[in-house]
């Protein structure tokens, strides 16, 4: 197919449908199928595969996606591609080249008995393309600050945040090691994180001033049925404390929990003597249910927590 600085495509013998992907030395990193080709509708789906997670991992993604997009969009002239990945694929890298998430393709690799794993569905249109460097990227805006979801391209953000909050934050959480204060280790997290968005089940958002990470509000173990409910966790810079951001952010991302997924009801729990907390949480119209012992393992102890709920409630306002 096409020879760049980093990576060549080429097509296999005898198979006009298969490609492999091959670094500047000539070793196999991964694999293009093409599933289908409608020339008609103008549109292609692919599958891409990597087998080698090098040092260049990101820009080997990002410059097979360069090819993938100037072949079959400015060569082919075509008006979509769709790409299919597995669910540890590096998200941030096809966020990053426009392709936008347009569905899960549910337990489609088996990984042994009773095993398997999701694939992804993003999709581009040539406009996309054209207008450039679009990022699916949800966001909330409110007076002070604006809540955007986390994902592996904050990794570096996440973790300047996490060293100089690192003192502030230990009586509040569970023990971290080593690996947590990473570059390396906050990526793991983040694409965990947002693979876990992308399925549903978790909500992560980096609250932010400008360009500044002050803040995160995480919403998980998301059940819908008949409990339609979740659970908030949050934290702050110490140098925010005290300015309403943390309040500020629980109603914007409220809302969003109640009225677009359409949640019945949210749990939140403090510390007993985390009295800063349980201010935002009551001011935000959290009801105290009471205290759980033991409930969770705290910088490396079992710790009682105040339990607080809070119901939704159309006709209130956030």
């Amino acid at each position: 197919m096409v020879n760049n600085k980093l990576i060549s495509i080429e097509t296999i013998k005898d198979n006009p449908s298969e490609y492999i992907i091959k670094d500047v030395v000539g070793i196999n990193l991964g694999r293009v199928f093409i599933i289908e080709f409608d020339k008609k509708n103008k549109n292609v789906l692919i599958r891409l595969k990597f087998y080698k997670k090098t040092e260049e991992y990101f820009e080997h993604i990002l410059e097979s996606l360069d090819i993938l997009t100037d072949t079959f969009f400015c060569k082919k002239d075509l008006f979509k591609i769709n790409l299919i990945v597995s669910e540890e694929f590096d998200f941030s890298s096809i966020i990053e080249k426009g392709f936008k998430l347009e569905g899960i393709l549910k337990d489609t690799i088996y990984c042994g008995v009773n095993n398997y794993k999701s694939e992804f569905l993003f999709g581009i249109t040539i406009e996309q393309f054209r207008i450039g460097k679009i990022k699916n990227r949800f966001s909330l805006k409110g007076n002070n600050i604006e809540l955007k979801i986390l994902t592996p391209e904050d990794s570096q953000v996440s973790l300047e945040y996490c060293i100089r909050n690192k003192n502030h934050l230990k009586p509040y959480e569970p023990s971290r090691d080593k690996e947590y204060f990473t570059l390396a280790g906050q990526k793991n997290n983040l694409t965990q994180s947002y693979k876990e968005y992308l399925n549903g089940k978790e909500v992560s958002f980096g609250i932010f001033k400008g360009n500044n990470l002050i803040g995160k509000i995480r919403f998980s173990n998301i059940v819908l049925g008949i409990l339609k409910s979740c659970t908030v966790g949050y934290s702050m810079d110490e140098v925010e404390q005290g300015k309403g951001y943390m309040k500020e952010a629980l109603k914007l991302s409220m809302r969003y929990v109640f009225e677009v997924l359409e949640l019945h009801r949210i749990e939140a729990s403090t510390l007993l003597d985390n009295e800063k907390s349980q201010r935002v949480l009551k001011s935000c119209g959290f009801k105290e249910l009471g205290v759980n012992e033991k409930y969770l393992f705290i910088n490396g102890e079992w710790r009682d927590h105040i339990m607080f709920y809070r119901t939704c409630n159309w006709k209130e306002q956030f």
